[in-house]
């Protein structure tokens, strides 16, 4: 079996539950020597079959009389369970469009801004300003299009606790299953903002946003509804993003704010992909940068015992040096969070 058959066939498994049409559609290609093929022009490192669904759901947008939209809820109101049809039309559609899907593959990448992390970002970035001296600066690492830089100007939904901005035009529902996590009527006040990103999605440009859309999953309406409201938000006002590497790029970025202006760095699911040289590498960096300043980080990881949670924890100095904090395990799109302290 080839490693591009298995990871379909781990995606159909693990989409089972949550997109009917995508484990079909996985299932199938991974016995399809045509479909495996035109999925092969992604680079090995890159996720081929989210690739694949996503660059199809892009273009299927823009053609949406193929027959195969009849199965996409997120083209048509009146989608039709995957059948029989399904999947012929999917690799109709996939050969007959085969020189608009490869660049695609090539180029893009799996970058999703789950917006929905937001509601963890509020009381945790909550907590670090109850403890700094003054607005704070947010650096994110690993943003892709920002939109979780303007955490702030969303509303949010804890169970029936409204908080958050009262005017935005978003509305971001989460369940608190554990804890009593700081949830202030009003946003903590930002300083500035900006984010540090490899290949940065720009929000003023449609060829970007469609593609953002195009990563959540045909059946995830919900997820689109937000995705769509905040880059309405966003699009206004967009936050400032570097294309760059997190290490050679972070260290000017933060000499740019005042020394005086404590700091905030923010990554939620960046540092599991990538080496654990760089990792270590930053993790020296910051700690070097805590000693000289007041910086704090919210880092996240994937839960290491094999649940399907992420952690956010927060690291800073002290008086005994560096503590930190297990904040927060939520659900990977924040659907809801559990409150550690």
């Amino acid at each position: 079996m080839s490693s591009l058959q298995t990871q379909f066939r781990d995606l159909a498994t693990w989409a089972a539950d949550s997109s009917p049409l995508y484990a079909h559609l996985c299932r199938e290609a991974a016995e399809d020597s045509d479909i495996l093929d035109i999925a092969a022009t992604v680079p090995e490192s890159r996720q081929a079959p989210h690739l694949l669904l996503a660059a199809v759901q892009y273009l299927l947008d823009r053609h949406p009389n193929h027959r195969l939209a009849e199965y996409y809820p997120s083209i048509t109101q009146t989608a039709h369970d995957p059948d029989d049809g399904c999947f012929p039309a999917f690799r109709e559609f996939c050969l007959d469009r085969a020189d608009d899907i490869r660049p695609l593959l090539r180029t893009r990448r799996t970058q999703t801004n789950a917006v929905r992390r937001s509601a963890v970002l509020y009381p945790a970035v909550a907590q670090v300003a109850r403890a700094a001296d003054g607005p704070l600066a947010l650096v994110e690492l690993g943003p892709s299009a920002g939109l979780n830089l303007l955490f702030d100007r969303y509303r949010y939904d804890y169970d029936g606790c409204v908080v958050g901005n009262s005017d935005s035009p978003v509305t971001i529902g989460s369940s608190v299953r554990r804890g009593d996590p700081p949830l202030p009527d009003t946003p903590p006040e930002i300083h500035s903002r900006v984010g540090i990103d490899r290949n940065p999605l720009d929000v003023t440009d449609e060829a970007d946003r469609d593609w953002l859309r195009a990563l959540v999953w045909p059946e995830h309406g919900a997820r689109r509804a937000v995705l769509d409201g905040a880059l309405t938000v966003v699009r206004d006002d967009p936050p400032e993003l570097i294309e760059g590497d997190m290490l050679d790029d972070l260290p000017p970025v933060l000499d740019e704010i005042p020394s005086d202006v404590p700091v905030c760095v923010v990554n939620t699911l960046v540092l599991y992909q990538v080496p654990a040289e760089l990792s270590e590498a930053l993790t020296a960096l910051l700690e070097a940068q805590m000693a000289e300043r007041q910086l704090h980080w919210l880092t996240g990881q994937r839960d290491l015992s094999g649940g399907e949670s992420v952690r956010l924890d927060w690291r800073r100095w002290t008086d005994d040096g560096i503590e930190t904090t297990r904040l927060v395990d939520y659900e990977p799109h924040g659907a809801w969070l559990s409150w550690r302290p």
